[in-house]
């Protein structure tokens, strides 16, 4: 937005108070709009999470209207992967159980002391029993990245690719020196994910019997974990049932301000 003509950050409450309790003040944000008037507001009304770019979510499903669009996109997904790999996806839950309760998690508060009108779901786990061999993977990787872009979330991207790995040289050497050891610095697994600032998905594809130290093979068989396969979830950040006007008025005031760091770990 070009609203704003000054921005500035001010610490709302006194220090005292806060001192006694061991309590943060919740930040407060004032600016001058285009008719000249001063306008302050504290972020501890802020509707939805510190960190969270709140204006993605409107107009988007909320946590009654997720369900549609998630079990589409997971449908192509699996339907997806299963073309380019030959290999059948199976859910680690009954389908039917994806969306129940025990898989949202509302946020507990704000960052800054207020409460969060947003909640998050995790589910829709699905794998395949194998893997196909090294050439495919990225065609395997392609095929998913279609559809998550067909979707509006972008193309997956894979972790030792990612913006942040590439910007922590000894994270990136850290992860090559485990995942990547077979001869060329191939990787014996690969993990990607898209996020679009409502919806993400996790992607893996891996052969542990590749690694040469055999350490991730034993520890595989440890846990009774296959082996090699594709797995891929999917989850959401979405405005509470019942709170989308409520959500869509309260964001107002904060639409175009950029957010102060979190002041409170709830």
């Amino acid at each position: 937005m070009t609203r704003l003509v000054g921005v500035f950050l001010v610490v709302a409450g006194l220090l005292t108070g806060c001192s006694v309790f061991g309590a943060a003040p919740s930040p407060t944000t004032t600016y001058t709009d285009t008719q000249g008037q001063q306008i302050t507001v504290d972020w501890v009304d802020y509707p939805a999470d510190a960190g969270v770019d709140g204006e993605v979510l409107l107009g988007r499903a909320d946590q009654t209207g997720l369900e549609t669009e998630a079990r589409e996109l997971v449908g192509d997904l699996r339907a997806a992967i299963t073309d380019a790999s030959g290999l059948a996806m199976a859910s680690t839950e009954a389908e039917r159980e994806w969306f129940k309760s025990e898989n949202w998690f509302p946020s507990g508060g704000n960052g800054y002391g207020g409460e969060s009108l947003l909640i998050t779901l995790n589910c829709c786990d699905l794998t395949t029993n194998a893997a196909p061999g090294r050439a495919q993977w990225q065609s395997v990787l392609d095929a998913a990245s279609e559809v998550t872009v067909a979707a509006g979330l972008g193309p997956l991207v894979l972790e030792q690719d990612s913006p942040a790995m590439r910007a922590d040289p000894e994270w990136s050497q850290s992860y090559r020196d485990q995942y990547c050891n077979l001869e060329g610095g191939e990787c014996w697994v690969w993990r990607a994910s898209v996020y679009d600032g409502v919806q993400w998905v996790s992607f893996t594809i891996e052969n542990v019997a590749l690694d040469p130290t055999g350490v991730a093979a034993t520890e595989a068989e440890k846990f009774d974990r296959p082996l090699d396969s594709i797995m891929f979830s999917y989850g959401a950040t979405v405005v509470r049932s019942g709170k989308s006007d409520e959500y869509a008025r309260a964001i107002q005031p904060f639409l175009g301000l950029v957010q102060p760091a979190s002041t409170t770990s709830d």
